[in-house]
């Protein structure tokens, strides 16, 4: 009976928080429910990333460990032997493993339907997708890897074994093998998953950029309609009611609002298990058997979510405020002087530790640009109401003007609210995309030059005999010249050998051919990308020597450089080297480098769609929040409604109250931004990402939301206004 009469008395409070929660008519409760609506939204994809994340890891790292070989321990029979190598498709590296079976009972590697027949070679759906050139390059197409032996669908991979002739058995960098399944660890892995991420990275990036928006909007939900909330708190108060009752009348206002935005939000996602999806910006493809855990998962996450939301606003209703009283607060006119001292001091230590340079010099200057964003946004609203206040100097002129200005001029707080969440996060995401863009000095001169060698001229290395360079020369297309790294003595440096007619091909010798080890300055008349090349094949001072003797460049183990007929011909070369060669390492000299800064370069592809999410979310809860602190005082225009009639004087009210001083602290904001981007540009990142279209589309998207809510302010607004009938003619 009792608890029947609990459930009764639940149920009775949660009904009076509805009836608390306005009028529906009111525009202000529509924009609160908006608020709820968007957290749900927010907290149902936040929840979803984090699931995700963990499936798509777990399942990664159950096929990556699957596919890894087992060495065999000294004394036990091999099964197979084992070599790791690696190639690359722009930019982006992967592996190549060559293996082969020593015996009949010889395990598969997982996705592989057999082993492939000597010169033969299975590659993965997207490697053939992106690079048709690999049905022939790694020897002869025998099928497709299945999923269940890529870590991801997207992933490039190659299984090939040497032709004949082409054993692994003498190989140093090849291993026996006893089967597949071995757990990853430091010593153990392929050199494609190299690059791979920390599946912490993901949840340090979803946390702050989705989770700050949900967060935000319940803040702003809950501060909508202060005032009314704040004196219903005070009666509660005053009659007795304690915390309990007040979390369930608070809850009974946001309970269907973040019902429907969680379902809203979940219900598309939910249904992403059972198909899959391919992430746009990234497009990193999730399969949807990494899924299927969040079938059941997602649903129960979603329930528990809910009820954390509830809780959270009604936990946001506790406290009685100061504001519920009767006596009237005093404001100071004086603004405070602690935002321009934060934020100058931070641009000041931004700067100098732009400047500085260096580890120490990096931190100082990201501490200096939080503490200047952290200042920024109320100084924005403060220079955005002074120019409002301007603008009401002259009295004559449009109502509307005069009026919306005004407004703006005497509530700089509110348009600093709906700026500041959209200001920081523009200010970070612009260093974030600058610093994750940045190259070394080696990387930048290694992409500079791959970009210039027309992919014509690569360096072939894991040639190791005579008969074997031999082999590799004579597969090579008719026209290709080679070039060979000798190494006279292990003091000796390392001497580039070519005919005379190969080093005339790379550029104008400045002499006659040298039959002498000569500096590389020494030979060419001018510095080219052919000549600058070979200087990334050696280490020291690079020496040049050409030789009428082809045999000359048969012996040695050392790296071939072949410059390829016309463009485009280096995939003849990787052909003819995978024919011949049991184990190769093919690409464009300083490839090293570029591969490392690439695989950085990407990640700001992840930045962007996680941020373009919380930014999204963001720019709609400071349209919110200032479309509201403009409607709570609506109240004002009522007078004026027997004197206008229709909705353009009210539109002209939100335009010059709301839109126009709004879009004035943005740019100011935007602009501030960019003096910091610059100062990272200039000092730290010269050759990072360019932050100026991250901030143009992110002041564009926050623009035009803006002019929505201005639209939306002045028509809501005069819909309000427009229904008020004075008191004393009410029946």
């Amino acid at each position: 009976m009792r608890s029947g009469a609990r459930r009764g008395a639940t149920a009775q409070l949660l009904a009076v928080g509805r009836r608390a929660a306005g009028d529906r008519r009111d525009p202000r409760h529509l924009v609160r429910t908006l608020c709820l609506l968007l957290a749900g939204v927010a907290a149902a994809l936040l929840v979803w990333g984090v699931q995700v994340n963990a499936a798509v890891y777990g399942a990664r790292e159950s096929r990556t460990e699957a596919r890894l070989p087992v060495r065999a321990a000294p004394g036990t029979a091999p099964l197979a032997r084992w070599a790791d190598g690696s190639d690359t498709v722009d930019d982006r590296a992967f592996s190549v493993v060559t293996l082969e079976p020593v015996a009949d009972r010889a395990p598969l590697p997982p996705g592989l339907s057999r082993w492939p027949a000597p010169g033969e070679a299975f590659v993965s759906p997207a490697l053939l997708e992106a690079l048709p050139q690999s049905a022939t390059r790694y020897g002869r197409l025998a099928g497709v890897i299945a999923p269940s032996g890529l870590k991801d669908p997207g992933e490039l991979f190659v299984y090939r074994r040497p032709a004949v002739g082409s054993a692994l058995a003498d190989r140093p960098n090849a291993f026996p093998v006893t089967g597949f399944g071995a757990p990853a660890d430091g010593a153990n892995f392929l050199i494609g998953d190299g690059f791979d991420r920390p599946e912490a990275d993901l949840y340090w990036l979803m946390a702050p950029l989705l989770g700050l928006p949900v967060g935000v909007l319940l803040v702003v939900a809950s501060r909508l309609g202060a005032r009314d909330r704040d004196r219903g708190l005070a009666v509660l108060h005053a009659i007795g009611a304690g915390r309990s009752v007040r979390a369930r009348i608070a809850a009974g206002v946001c309970l269907r609002p973040l019902a429907a935005g969680v379902l809203a939000g979940g219900a598309p996602l939910a249904a992403l298990a059972y198909t899959g999806l391919t992430l746009p910006v990234t497009g990193y493809a999730i399969a949807a058997r990494d899924l299927t855990a969040l079938r059941w998962a997602f649903p129960l996450a979603l329930l528990v979510l809910w009820a954390l939301l509830c809780g959270a606003f009604a936990a946001l209703h506790l406290r009685v405020g100061e504001a519920a009283g009767a006596r009237p607060r005093p404001e100071s006119d004086r603004p405070s002087v602690w935002p321009g001292r934060i934020c100058g001091s931070g641009t000041l230590a931004a700067l100098w530790g732009a400047m500085l340079g260096g580890a120490w010099g990096a931190r100082l200057f990201g501490v200096g640009v939080i503490l200047a964003l952290a200042g920024l946004p109320p100084l924005a609203g403060r220079a955005a109401a002074r120019v409002s206040a301007a603008v009401t100097r002259r009295p004559e002129g449009d109502p509307a003007r005069l009026v919306g200005s005004r407004w703006a001029a005497a509530h700089p707080r509110a348009l600093a609210r709906g700026s500041a969440a959209i200001a920081v996060l523009l200010g970070l995401l612009a260093q974030t995309y600058i610093t994750v863009g940045e190259l070394t000095t080696d990387a930048r001169h290694a992409t500079a030059l791959a970009e210039q060698l027309d992919g014509r001229l690569v360096e072939v290395n894991g040639v190791r005999t005579p008969e074997q360079a031999s082999r590799f020369l004579a597969a090579l297309d008719p026209g290709a010249r080679a070039l060979r790294v000798v190494h006279p003595t292990e003091e000796a440096p390392p001497v580039v050998v070519a005919d005379c007619g190969t080093l005339a091909a790379l550029a104008p010798l400045r002499d006659a051919c040298p039959r002498t080890p000569v500096p590389l300055d020494r030979v060419f008349a001018a510095r080219t990308a052919r000549t600058e090349a070979l200087r990334w094949t050696t280490f020291g001072t690079t020496t040049v020597r050409g030789t009428p003797d082809r045999a000359e460049l048969l012996a040695g183990q050392g790296a071939f450089v072949v410059l390829a007929a016309d463009r485009g011909g280096v995939d003849g070369v990787e052909r003819a080297a995978y024919a011949t060669l049991p184990l190769t390492d093919v690409h464009v000299p300083g490839a090293e480098y570029t591969v490392g800064a690439a695989a950085r370069a990407r990640i700001a592809d992840w930045v962007l769609l996680t941020a373009g999410l919380g930014l999204g979310f963001l720019v709609l809860t400071g349209a919110a929040g200032l479309l509201h602190a403009f409607l709570e005082r609506a109240e004002e225009l009522r007078p004026l409604a027997g004197y206008t009639s229709g909705a353009g004087f009210h539109l002209r009210v939100a335009w010059w109250g709301m839109g126009l001083p709004t879009v004035g602290a943005l740019l100011l904001a935007t602009a501030f931004g960019g003096l910091l981007a610059a100062f990272n540009l200039a000092f730290l990142a010269p050759s990072g990402n360019s932050p100026f279209p991250v901030l143009a589309g992110g002041l564009a998207l926050a623009v035009l939301v803006c002019a929505a809510a201005t639209l939306a302010g002045g028509l809501l607004g005069a819909r309000y206004t427009h229904a008020w009938v004075p008191r004393g003619d009410r029946s």
